[in-house]
Order: C-alpha cells, then sequence, then structure tokens
C-alpha cells in the first residue's frame, strides 16, 4: 500500500565541500546544514545566528543559500572557534565567530531574524541531564534574541526535553521534521516569533 522513492537531488559536491578544512565531533554534513539553513526561508536581509556554531558548517551553508546582512557564529569551546574561523577563511563577509555561551549572548534584543541551530544531544557533548536543565534558557534567550517574525530552526534528537517546552509554551513550532542523522533519530523544529 506505500511506495518509498529516493531521488537524489545533488552531486557529490554537496558532500564533499572544499572549505572544510576543519572538522569537529558531532559536526553536521553539509547536506543536513543546507537543509536546516533552508528551511529559514533565506532572505538577502537576514542577521542569522547559530549559537551553537562548531566548525561554522551551518553558517557557510547559509552564505551558499544567498545574500545575506550578516552570520553571526558563537559557542563557548574555544577549539570550535577555531575551527569556524579556519573553515570560514577570508570569504562569507560579514561573519562574526564569537566564544559566547548560548545562554547570555551579548546581543540586543530582537537583533537577529532567523536562528539556525543543532542543538547539543548530551551524546558528544553534555549530558542529558545538563541539557534538561539549559535548554529553557537557551529557548529563553532565543526568543528574546529573535526579531517578530523571525524564523527558528533548531535539531535535536531531544524530543522529550523539547515536547515539554512545547507544553509549557516556551516554544510553539509551525511545523516538526522527523529525521534520521548518521542513524540516530532527531527532529527539526521550525518556529516563526509573531509580528
Amino acid at each position: 500500500g506505500e511506495l518509498f522513492l529516493a531521488i537524489r537531488l545533488s552531486d557529490g559536491a554537496l558532500r564533499h565541500r572544499q572549505y572544510r578544512i576543519a572538522h569537529r565531533p558531532g559536526s553536521l554534513r553539509a547536506a543536513a546544514a543546507a537543509a536546516l539553513a533552508w528551511l529559514s526561508e533565506p532572505d538577502d536581509r537576514d542577521v542569522v545566528l547559530d549559537p551553537f556554531c562548531g566548525a561554522g558548517t551551518i553558517l557557510i551553508e547559509r552564505a551558499h543559500l544567498g545574500r545575506y546582512a550578516r552570520l553571526i557564529g558563537s559557542d563557548r569551546d574555544p577549539a570550535a572557534i577555531r575551527a569556524a574561523r579556519a573553515n570560514a577563511g577570508p570569504r562569507y563577509k560579514p561573519i562574526d565567530l564569537e566564544g559566547w555561551d548560548a545562554g547570555v549572548i551579548p546581543l540586543p534584543d530582537a537583533s537577529v531574524n532567523a536562528i539556525v541551530t543543532n542543538l547539543p544531544w548530551g551524546v558528544r557533548y553534555g549530558t542529558h541531564g545538563e541539557n534538561r536543565r539549559l535548554y529553557p534558557d537557551w529557548i529563553a534567550e532565543f526568543n528574546r534574541l529573535l526579531a517578530p517574525g523571525g524564523r527558528m530552526v533548531l535539531l535535536t534528537a531531544e524530543w522529550r526535553i523539547m515536547q515539554d517546552l512545547i507544553a509549557r509554551g516556551r516554544i510553539r513550532p509551525e511545523k516538526i521534521i522527523r529525521a534520521a542523522l548518521l542513524g540516530a533519530p532527531a527532529s527539526i523544529y521550525v518556529c516563526r516569533k509573531p509580528r
């Protein structure tokens, strides 16, 4: 009663990106990062924030999708920021890569109109217990930073934590997309802040 048809939508260039000279454990593949960036509905006026930028893959893939006003990446791990800077090189301007904590980002309220990120899953970085404590703070900070009408695209495997945040009204996704990354089940939460 069902038919699943798989069609390759890109050639090997999306899998083997030339900019990827530095890698971090837990980094997204370029195709997954490009899909997240695409779900943010790119606009040439975008100020895009990835508060867990790691090696910078999501920001760089967003740059490949078209013009933007500014790219901002933060990560509290100095090695991740070094990797992101190496991957971005002199391209993708303007881009700012900072060693900020995602729970306290020193940007004004409503200063970004797209937040696209791969949240910690509690596997390679952190733990499930830490995530349970920190996710509410991160989501509150993202809501503070997001401008009215702005879009938020969040990838995580912590579906129970996200369901709790949804039930408490902390986040209101327009859609939830189930995914599998390297065999691990995950979900993508696509949200828009009301105008």
